[in-house]
């Protein structure tokens, strides 16, 4: 029966551990954090130092206010808000008997953001800009009609304003199930409606894909003129999973590094190394494509630290847009 009684204490000691172990907010307010990748721990701050890239090149999420500080000039920019009339909760939607609005205004708590988006304007390497960032951490960054109106709401100043370029860093699990019907109608066709003027304007439009980029608004990404992955280790760029696209394909095998940003070059204009080189990137491409040269321009990114000629944009030549 001794055997018994080690299986009974082994039982106990296990369910001591599982207490023990650190809830979501307790990880996300601890000082270390494990890399998916290499699984090694390391210190936040070391982290947050180097642009939220681990030292084996995986890209954690990044905060859309890091992101603003490292592209825009200067880490100079003016805040386009969200607009106050549009319902985010159309149909009074509920999961497992709790409204979604009640899980919505967490969200803009734990966030400070109104929307999944948060939405800038400022310069690029001098270049006037309009740069709208998902945040992954807003309820997945998904797109609600909410979400869809500030994306159309920057687009409509970017064209008031005449903007160089308007750039999208996009992560998102795809358009709101709340919202049915109507946050399809907003999300795909009044965005898509947006980047058709932008362009009838002359504004370039830039998409950038980071790692969680499903559904609905993986589609949204192909509106825009160039598109760009933001490193080669981004993972779950698709519009469906594995196991749906096998379904979908019946009878084809689906590549293992199937939505990675390794195998996205024959999709994309450019697939970057890590996201510290986005913003010399699409400055260089956007000034071959607008025709406007500039024959130098020092950097204000402590990141990036090269200052080549245009003439050889990221040594891959864009795909005529």
């Amino acid at each position: 029966m001794n055997w018994i009684k080690s299986i009974k204490k082994f039982g106990q000691s296990l369910k001591k551990y599982i207490k023990k172990r650190p809830g979501k907010q307790e990880q996300e307010n601890a000082d270390w954090i494990n890399c998916s990748s290499c699984k090694k721990l390391q210190y936040k701050n070391d982290i947050k130092n180097r642009f939220y890239i681990c030292e084996c090149g995986y890209h954690f999420d990044c905060p859309p206010k890091e992101r603003f500080k490292n592209i825009f000039d200067n880490s100079t920019y003016e805040i386009i808000e969200a607009p106050k009339y549009m319902n985010a909760d159309p149909l009074d939607f509920k999961i497992d008997g709790v409204p979604y609005i009640s899980k919505r205004e967490q969200y803009e708590k734990k966030t400070g953001q109104e929307t999944a988006l948060l939405i800038g304007q400022g310069k690029i390497n001098d270049l006037s800009a309009i740069v709208v960032c998902s945040n992954f951490k807003f309820g997945g960054a998904a797109m609600t009609p909410k979400e869809s109106e500030h994306l159309v709401t920057a687009a409509a100043k970017a064209i008031e304003q005449k903007v160089d370029i308007f750039v999208s860093i996009l992560q998102s699990g795809g358009m709101a199930v709340t919202t049915g019907v109507p946050g399809l109608t907003s999300g795909m066709v009044k965005t898509q409606i947006a980047f058709s003027e932008m362009k009838s304007a002359g504004i370039l439009t830039i998409g950038i894909a980071g790692s969680k980029l499903t559904g609905g608004t993986y589609v949204l990404y192909f509106n825009h003129d160039v598109l760009g992955v933001e490193s080669v280790s981004c993972h779950d760029i698709l519009f469906s999973g594995k196991r749906v696209t096998a379904n979908l394909k019946t009878g084809q095998e689906i590549p293992e590094d199937f939505g990675k940003g390794s195998s996205l070059e024959a999709l994309t204009d450019i697939v970057f190394n890590d996201r510290s080189e986005i913003k010399e990137g699409i400055a260089k491409i956007a000034r071959v494509i607008l025709k406007k040269p500039k024959e130098e321009f020092k950097s204000d990114n402590p990141l990036q630290t090269t200052n080549e000629s245009i003439e050889d944009p990221l040594s891959k030549t864009p795909k005529a847009v």
